[in-house]
């Protein structure tokens, strides 16, 4: 009994609530008045930068990875003449 009271409650409550529906931070198409279209610009930008720090994110992080990577090569090379020269000639 209880649980059909709950599910009833529940159904009254997402009935009711239509309206907020319309509250979406994404469709703010409908905004409008004085500073609707700065806005509405503003929103847009926000999702841009929201969209593009996973990107950024990963993209830093391979980047420090090349970097190491040539950085150690870069070292290596440089050590390997000092250890492959000739021995001097003693005569």
């Amino acid at each position: 009994m209880k649980k059909i009271i709950f599910f009833a409650a529940a159904a009254a409550a997402v009935a009711g609530a239509q309206g907020a529906a319309h509250a979406c931070a994404t469709c703010i198409t409908g905004i409008t008045g004085p500073g609707g279209e700065r806005l509405i610009d503003a929103f847009n930008w926000s999702i841009f930068f929201l969209m593009a720090m996973p990107y950024a994110i990963v993209f830093s992080v391979v980047g420090f990875f090349v970097y190491a990577y040539r950085r150690a090569a870069k070292k290596q090379r440089a050590e390997e003449p000092a250890a492959l020269s000739p021995a001097p000639d003693l005569s």
